[in-house]
């Protein structure tokens, strides 16, 4: 791969017209459809903060061009273009462009945005970072020298442990199965603490191979004692991808009457029991054939997009994104999401709720009115009507 520096941007607005940013549709980052795929994320050290983005395309690379800007909130009409960039990289392959980006750490909280343009058909997608004065995640994990842009690691795989502080750190192990999210109609929050109790713990210094030998969730940090570090879930080599029939299982909850769960849990991996309770639920083998697939492949999306301390089916936005699918419209504001469903013309809101374990997580805000929706929803998906 070559090294290339991305162009210095100029002092005009990055977007024709002012237009504040919460009135963008910002679903295609839940599409997997979408031409491009897009992440960042933010490493803090002493005096500075580094952001690492990757773009994905689907096309050559070289056909879409990478610009930035920095806006005080959503709601700000027009930006600044960024030009005080204290260092900007990128290494370019056919259809993948890394980069790191570092600057000063801010005494004031503001937002970056990357905006993608295709340079044949002018499309643009945009993508949003809040840049944190305190933001805790301290490092990373590399697997065979490329950064790990997922939250989540495969067990007995070879990875190295990166420190923004190049200090020895404690590893706090934990094996706890995370309860998945509770339906949008309850009163139940099912977030995790901001301080768990761990299983183990031991110790490695940057820059060491760190090699998961259990699944679970596995937190670094220099200070145990404050709320930083970074963490990632160790999972079984196929995810987000599901093959066993006991991982099968979990993701039926939110579809299944207690009976039909609990006839699940005692198929002991067995395919054949395991298909039976399937057909028994959408009463036709070829609808359940189309429900394992369309169902499934929703729940390897989730993981894809909302893995966090816990698998990304178990989390609120995975959730909703198993029974509703791809929202029609996403819009963010300062510490929140809004889904929009035209079919059933449901809003959700979303919350930013972090914590050291996944400063990103948010947290849905419940309400009794779903209930309807919700089980005319969850109705169809068991006839296989996605």
């Amino acid at each position: 791969m070559k090294l290339f520096g991305l162009f210095i941007l100029g002092l005009v607005p990055l977007f024709a017209g002012a237009q504040s940013l919460t009135g963008f549709n910002f679903k295609d980052q839940y599409n997997p459809e979408s031409e491009v795929e897009f992440s960042m994320e933010l490493v803090k050290s002493t005096n500075q903060i580094t952001l690492f983005f990757e773009l994905k395309t689907k096309q050559p690379t070289e056909k879409y061009v990478l610009t930035w800007e920095k806006r005080e909130s959503f709601a700000q009409k027009s930006g600044a273009a960024l030009t005080d960039l204290d260092s900007v990289k990128a290494h370019i392959s056919t259809n993948k462009k890394q980069g790191s980006y570092a600057f000063n750490i801010p005494a004031k909280s503001w937002l970056l945005v990357a905006k993608i343009t295709n340079t044949e058909n002018k499309v643009s997608w945009l993508y949003t970072q809040l840049i944190e004065s305190k933001y805790p995640v301290t490092g990373w994990l590399e697997n065979q020298g490329d950064r790990v842009h997922k939250k989540y690691i495969s067990v007995d795989n070879k990875y190295t442990v990166k420190s923004a502080s190049a200090q020895t750190l404690f590893v706090s192990y934990y094996k706890d199965n995370f309860p998945a999210a509770s339906p949008p109609f309850t009163d139940i929050d099912r977030k995790a603490d901001r301080f768990m109790f761990y299983d183990s713990t031991f110790q490695i210094k940057s820059g060491d191979t760190f090699t998961p030998t259990k699944m679970g969730l596995y937190l670094f940090q220099q200070d145990t004692s404050a709320a930083e570090g970074f963490a990632y879930r160790c999972t079984n080599e196929i995810y987000p991808k599901f093959s066993k029939i006991s991982d099968l299982i979990g993701p039926m909850i939110f579809i299944t009457t207690q009976d039909e769960y609990s006839a699940l849990l005692k198929t002991e991996n067995d395919k054949t029991k395991f298909d039976k309770v399937i057909l028994d639920i959408t009463g036709d083998a070829d609808r359940a054939r189309s429900f394992i697939r369309n169902y499934f492949r929703r729940v390897e999306l989730a993981n894809i997009y909302f893995s966090s301390f816990k698998e990304g089916w178990k989390t609120d936005r995975g959730m909703i994104y198993l029974i509703f699918g791809i929202p029609d419209e996403v819009s963010k504001n300062d510490g929140t999401e809004v889904w929009f469903y035209k079919s059933t013309r449901t809003s959700f809101t979303f919350v930013k709720s972090g914590s050291v374990y996944d400063p990103d997580n948010y947290v849905l805000v419940r309400d009794k009115r779903f209930m309807e929706t919700w089980f005319s929803k969850v109705d169809l998906l068991r006839k296989s009507r996605f």
